[in-house]
C-alpha cells in the first residue's frame, strides 16, 4: 500500500478511536436525537419516513444479503428525492468507492474499486437477482422514482453471489406496495412526479399506484424521461440526447403473515447515444454510435417465508428470465478517405436464472451460536448472436467516388453459457465480543459457441480450440468483527474470487469492439480491514483494502484493418490495487446533519510496471442539511471533489485535473408549508455544478489515438438547474 495511502488510513482511523472512546464513557448520558419530522401516513395509517426531513444519523438498513464483515453502503429513497438524479450512474455516485464513467446522458458505466462494471467484476443485481447479460448498457435502464434504494456491497462478495463479484456488487430494490393486505381489496395510494433539468432540457415523469386486501397487493408505475444533449462548460456534449419510457407492475399474495409470493414484470424501451465513453469514444465528428432502440424485458417470481420453531428460520427462493434487444447504429469517420454507415441487430442475450437461500439459526453448549446460511444459483444465457449489414463510401477530397455494400449477416456467432454454484456460508458467535465469519461456494461453468455461422471468420482457428470448455471455480472467504466497545467495532475479512470470462468477451464483437476467445480467467485475493463506529448521533467506517489479481482482463485499445478505434478484452497480466474508504453521518442536533466519504486508490500492474487506467485516485464527497423536524423543508449543500490524475497508463489514458464542485438542494412539503389541502405534495428545486466548472471525471474511458476534446475523454455535465413535483395519495 502506497504511503499516501498509509498516512490516511493511520489519520482517520486515531481520529476515529478518540472517537469512539469518548463517546462509549459517555455513552449513558447522551441524548438520543429524535429526528422525526411529521411523519406522514400510508393508506393503512401507518407512520412512514418522511422526504422532507432530517436524514439522520444512519443510513437505511440494506436488503442485500451480506456477510457481516462487508462494508454495505446504502443511499435510500430520501437521499433520491432529495437530489433528483436523471439516472442510476448519479444515484451510485453518492456511495464511497463508486465513480462514474459517463457515455451520454443517462448512458455509461461505474468504477468500483478501480474496476469498471463494463467488465462484469461488480455485477448488478435488481431485488436479489443478477441482471446478466448486457454490462455496457445495464445503468441506462432504471428511472430513479422506481427505485427504493440502492445497495453497493464493497470488497469481494463470491461466497453468496457469485464468483465474479471481484470488488463487490450493486443491488437495485425496486418499490414494492406498502399497503396492508389485511381487510377488504382497495387501491389505497398513488402518485405523480414532474422534473425538468436545464443541462439537457431533460424532462421526466412518474406515476403509479398500488392496492392491496385479501391476502393480495399489487403495484403498477410508468415512467418516462427524456433529454437533448447537455450542455458542458465548453459546448455541447454532441450525440449525448435520449429517450426512454419504462413500466412495471407487481402483483404479491400472502396466506399467511410469515410467507409471501411475488410475480413482477419489467419493461423499457431506450433511443440514445454514446456521447464519448466506452463505445463512444473520441465521440464527434470521428465516431456517433447510437441505441436505436435499447430494450429490456424482465419477468420474475418469487418466495420469502419466515419459520419458527424449526431448523431453518428463513427461505428465500425467485426464478427469472430477462431478455435484451438493441439496434446499434454507427457512422465511423476515423479515416480521411472513408465513412462507414453501419447497422448490427444485437439480438438477446435472453437469460435464465434462479436462486434459493436458506438460514439456520443454532447453538453450541457453551460455544456460543451460529447462523448458517446456504444454498444456490444458477443462469443459463444464450446470445443469437449480431446481424449486420454496412454501407462503405469512398472520399476523394471529401466527394464520395464510390459505395460498398455489405449485405445482412451474422457479424458475431452464437454462444452459450452456463453458470450454477452452490454456497455456504457460517457466522460463529461464541461471546459477545466476537463474531467470526468464514464461507465458501463451487461455481461451475460451461461454454459453448456455434462454429457452423464463422465459415468465412479469420478468427475460426481461436472460436473452434474454445468452441466448449468447462471450469470448476471455487472461492472462499474468512473474517471476523471484534467489539471492542459498544461504541467501535473492529473488523477483517479475507476473500478469494474468479472470474470466467463472459461469452460476451469471449465471441461478442461490434462496431467498437473485437472478440478474444482465447481469453484465460482471473483470479484474486483480498485483504480487508477496518473500524465502525455507531453512536446515537453518528456512524462512521473506514476500510483499507489490499487486492491481488492474476490473469488480469483488462479492455486495451487495438488497432485492427487499419483502423485505431476498437478496443478488445485482453489477458495483461498481474495487478494490485490498494484502497482507504470512509463513510460517515452526524446529525448535530435535530435541525443541522453532516454526511460524506471519500476514497483513496492507487492501482498497479505488476507485469508491466504501468498504473492500471482510469483510476480516480482520491474523490470525496461532503455535505450538510438543515432540516428542522416538522417545518416541511429541507436545505442541502454538497461538495464533491477529486485529485488530479497524473499517475497514468500514457497508452490508454489522459490526466485528468482535479475538481471541486459545489450542488446545492431545497425541498418543501407544500402540504406543511402551504395548505393542508395539499397533502404529501412536495417541491424539489436544485443548482448542480453552481460555478459551471469544467470536468472531466477519472474514470472516463478516452481514445488516445484522437487529441482531447469536449467528448474524449467527455466532460461532465456544467450548470444545471433541477425542478421537480411530486404529489403521493
Amino acid at each position: 500500500m502506497s504511503r499516501s495511502i498509509r498516512v490516511s488510513s493511520t489519520a482517520v482511523t486515531a481520529a476515529l478511536l478518540s472517537l469512539a472512546s469518548t463517546s462509549a464513557l459517555a455513552q449513558e448520558a447522551l441524548p438520543v436525537i429524535d429526528i422525526s419530522a411529521q411523519p406522514a401516513r400510508d393508506g393503512d395509517g401507518k407512520s412512514r419516513k418522511a422526504i422532507v426531513g432530517p436524514m439522520g444519523p444512519a443510513p437505511a438498513e440494506a436488503q442485500s444479503l451480506k456477510q457481516i464483515t462487508q462494508t454495505i453502503s446504502v443511499v435510500d429513497r430520501q437521499q433520491i428525492e432529495l437530489t433528483n438524479p436523471t439516472g442510476l450512474m448519479e444515484i451510485l455516485a453518492q456511495a464511497p468507492g463508486v465513480a462514474i464513467a459517463r457515455a451520454g446522458g443517462i448512458g455509461g458505466q461505474i468504477y468500483l474499486r478501480g474496476f469498471s462494471s463494463n467488465t462484469m467484476r461488480s455485477p448488478l443485481y435488481v431485488d436479489g437477482d443478477r441482471l446478466h447479460g448486457r454490462n455496457t448498457l445495464q445503468l441506462n435502464y432504471f428511472a430513479p422514482e422506481e427505485i427504493e434504494q440502492v445497495e453497493v456491497i464493497r470488497g469481494p462478495a463470491s461466497v453468496l453471489y457469485g464468483s465474479d463479484a471481484l470488488t463487490g456488487l450493486v443491488n437495485v430494490v425496486t418499490r414494492q406496495t406498502s399497503s396492508n393486505v389485511e381487510g377488504p381489496f382497495q387501491f389505497r395510494r398513488g402518485g405523480a412526479s414532474f422534473g425538468y433539468g436545464s443541462a439537457a432540457t431533460s424532462l421526466n415523469s412518474y406515476g403509479w399506484v398500488e392496492g392491496a386486501g385479501d391476502g393480495f397487493s399489487v403495484r403498477g408505475g410508468l415512467a418516462g424521461r427524456k433529454g437533448l444533449s447537455y450542455q458542458t462548460p465548453m459546448g455541447e456534449a454532441r450525440n449525448g440526447d435520449y429517450r426512454s419510457i419504462g413500466g412495471n407492475f407487481t402483483l404479491g399474495y400472502s396466506p399467511t403473515a410469515d410467507q409471501h409470493f411475488e410475480a413482477s414484470f419489467r419493461g423499457y424501451v431506450e433511443t440514445d447515444g454514446r456521447a464519448g465513453g466506452v463505445g463512444g469514444a473520441p465521440g464527434y465528428p470521428f465516431l456517433n454510435v447510437r441505441q436505436s432502440p435499447n430494450e429490456l424485458l424482465m419477468g420474475r417470481l418469487s418466495y420469502s417465508g419466515d419459520f419458527a420453531g424449526g431448523l431453518i428460520s428463513h427461505v428465500e427462493a425467485s426464478a427469472y428470465v430477462n431478455y435484451f434487444d438493441t439496434h446499434l447504429a454507427t457512422i465511423n469517420t476515423t479515416s480521411a478517405r472513408q465513412t462507414v454507415f453501419s447497422d448490427s441487430h444485437v439480438i438477446g442475450p435472453i437469460v435464465f436464472g434462479g436462486r434459493v437461500l436458506a438460514v439456520a439459526p443454532w447453538s453450541i453448549d457453551r460455544l456460543g451460536s451460529v447462523v448458517s446460511k446456504f444454498g444456490g444459483d444458477a443462469f443459463y444465457e444464450r446470445r443469437p448472436g449480431s446481424l449486420g449489414t454496412s454501407v462503405t463510401a469512398t472520399l476523394s477530397n471529401g466527394v464520395v467516388t464510390a459505395l460498398k455494400y455489405s449485405p445482412l449477416t451474422q457479424s458475431v456467432p452464437e454462444s452459450f453459457q452456463t453458470n450454477g454454484g452452490i454456497f455456504m456460508l457460517h457466522e460463529w458467535t461464541p461471546i459477545e465480543a466476537i463474531t467470526i465469519s468464514a464461507g465458501g461456494r463451487l461455481d461451475y461453468f460451461n461454454t459453448r459457441t456455434r462454429l457452423s455461422q464463422l465459415a468465412s471468420s479469420a478468427l475460426l482457428p481461436a472460436y473452434i480450440a474454445n468452441s466448449d470448455t468447462d471450469r470448476l471455480a471455487p472461492t472462499g472467504s474468512i473474517g471476523a468483527v471484534l467489539r471492542v466497545t459498544p461504541a467501535l467495532d473492529v473488523v477483517g475479512n479475507v476473500s478469494t474470487a474468479f472470474r470466467y470470462p463472459t461469452n460476451a468477451e469471449l465471441f461478442n464483437s461490434t462496431a467498437t469492439s473485437l472478440p478474444n476467445p482465447d481469453l484465460q480467467p482471473e483470479t484474486g485475493v483480498t485483504y480487508e480491514g477496518g473500524l465502525r463506529l455507531h453512536v446515537a448521533e453518528a456512524t462512521a467506517s473506514i476500510t483499507g483494502f489490499h487486492s491481488v489479481y492474476q490473469n488480469l482482463l483488462q479492455t486495451q485499445s487495438v488497432t485492427y484493418m487499419g483502423a485505431s478505434t476498437y478496443t478488445q478484452s485482453q489477458n495483461v497480466g498481474r495487478a494490485e490495487i490498494d484502497g482507504v474508504e470512509l463513510e460517515g453521518r452526524w446529525q448535530a442536533t435535530p435541525e443541522f446533519g453532516f454526511f460524506g466519504n471519500f476514497t483513496v486508490l492507487e492501482g498497479t500492474n505488476t507485469t508491466t510496471g504501468r498504473p492500471l487506467p482510469y483510476i480516480a485516485p482520491f474523490r470525496a464527497r461532503f455535505g450538510a442539511q438543515i432540516a428542522p423536524p416538522g417545518a416541511g423543508y429541507s436545505l442541502q449543500a454538497v461538495l464533491n471533489a477529486a485529485a488530479a490524475k497524473t499517475r497514468i497508463d500514457t497508452t490508454q489514458e489522459y490526466r485528468t485535473s482535479g475538481y471541486v464542485t459545489l450542488n446545492l438542494y431545497s425541498s418543501v412539503d407544500l402540504g406543511v408549508l402551504v395548505s393542508p389541502r395539499l397533502g404529501d405534495t412536495r417541491l424539489s428545486i436544485g443548482l448542480e455544478n453552481v460555478f459551471d466548472t469544467a470536468y472531466v471525471d477519472a474514470a472516463t474511458f478516452a481514445n488516445v489515438s484522437y487529441g482531447r476534446s469536449v467528448t474524449n475523454p467527455l466532460l461532465e455535465p456544467g450548470r444545471n438547474f433541477v425542478i421537480k413535483l411530486t404529489h403521493e395519495f
